[in-house]
């Protein structure tokens, strides 16, 4: 599976389990470019919701998982809330997510 249908298959998967006003970034190498051969997804998921619940975990992470299974690549999904995720503003993190994320979902 090429990189291209991989991001498709991500893509994919985000409509299908992120709830109503949730989200999907893509950030680090691949979406810098720079990815090489090794590199993982870096996925950040943001829930619009006053806290992660464990079903989220199952529901929405593990799909991701399934497909990281699937096709042999590493897919390093992290799941916050929004509220969380702001929290986090001050943090080199956070400002290389805002600068270079791509928002797939």
């Amino acid at each position: 599976m090429t990189s291209s249908d991989i991001l498709n298959e991500i893509k994919r998967i985000a409509k299908e389990v992120l709830p109503k006003g949730g989200q999907l970034i893509l950030y680090g190498s691949r979406a810098r470019n720079e990815a090489t051969e090794d590199s993982d997804w870096d996925l950040l998921i943001l829930l619009d919701k006053p806290k992660i619940e464990n079903g989220d975990y199952d529901n929405v992470l593990y799909p991701f998982a399934a497909l990281s299974w699937d096709v042999g690549e590493q897919i390093s999904p992290i799941i916050y809330t929004k509220n969380e995720w702001n929290k986090y503003s001050f943090t080199p993190f956070y400002k290389n997510v805002e600068q270079d994320g791509i928002v797939l979902a």
